[in-house]
């Protein structure tokens, strides 16, 4: 809980992860955890020596920008986080995402003896970390899982008609006793890796967060215990590689702020352009196009 609410309190807007970053080496460093940075600014950290890993990614950035010193995360009634801004006297975005995915990857690294885990930079600016992230570092992974989808219940398995995984890694999952299902969703890192011939499968998870980008963001915690029940379940039942095909590249979809920029959009706004690029596109769609 700790460290939870350590990850809340640290500002990592998109292009400012620098505090996130210190953080994270620190704790791997502590926790006698190998890792590199690249020049994008991911750090990737190995710990333990196999011929195959499980891996888990997250993204260090958030779309919350301002912040004053009397900001803090709260916990209210060991059952949820909220984020409060005592200056202005109202409630504000914690940043669970994907700070709730950065717990999860931080709770793997501390329980199995194998495990490989990747903190990406500026997802919400258009995932591009991840598109330019070292590719090779994935080649011994057995699949890749990312925990940065709202809600407590989807195992994202398809994201604007790229389907991420393999039936029979669906399957091994064992859905249903963990309370999850399959699901279609938006664009995150695991996304992009696939689209950029990530040949295993990979998916992305609900940890437990609500309402994000906006500030009445919070966290419900038996939720994000739940996502990493399912985690667990997954790495310990999947011991071998889950090879996976990615399909032919095509249009690249946005990032949050790269569509949208830092006034965001509506619900509205958003599916039409889902739309649009489920239709087929020939550039990257902008804001202009669905207002």
């Amino acid at each position: 809980m700790e460290r939870l609410v350590t990850l809340y309190n640290i500002a990592s807007p998109s292009g400012k992860e620098k505090p996130m970053l210190r953080y994270l080496k620190a704790e791997l460093k502590r926790m006698g955890i190998s890792c590199r940075q690249d020049r994008q600014g991911n750090l990737y950290a190995v710990k333990g020596r196999a011929k195959t890993y499980p891996c888990v990614v997250a993204h260090v950035d958030e779309v919350h920008r301002h912040r004053t010193g009397t900001y803090g995360a709260h916990v209210v009634a060991d059952a949820m986080v909220i984020g409060y801004d005592h200056r202005h006297k109202r409630v504000t975005g914690i940043g669970a995402d994907d700070k709730n995915g950065i717990w999860i990857c931080l709770k793997c690294l501390e329980d199995f003896k194998v495990m490989k885990c990747v903190f990406f930079v500026q997802e919400e600016n258009g995932c591009i970390g991840s598109r330019g992230a070292d590719m090779a570092f994935f080649s011994d992974c057995r699949f890749v899982l990312q925990c940065d989808r709202w809600g407590n219940s989807d195992f994202i398995t398809r994201i604007h008609g790229t389907e991420l995984c393999t039936r029979d890694f669906v399957g091994c999952a064992d859905l249903p006793k963990y309370g999850y299902k399959p699901a279609e969703g938006a664009t995150t890192d695991v996304y992009v890796l696939k689209r950029r011939g990530l040949p295993v499968s990979c998916a992305n998870i609900s940890c437990g967060y609500y309402e994000p980008h906006t500030d009445r963001e919070y966290t419900i915690l038996e939720d994000l215990y739940k996502c990493y029940r399912l985690v667990r379940h997954i790495i310990v039942a999947h011991k071998t590689v889950s090879v996976h095909s990615p399909e032919p590249e095509r249009c690249p979809f946005p990032g949050y702020y790269e569509a949208f920029g830092i006034s965001g959009y509506s619900e509205e706004e958003y599916q039409r352009m889902v739309r649009w690029f489920k239709n087929g596109c020939s550039r990257k769609p902008l804001k202009k196009d669905f207002i």
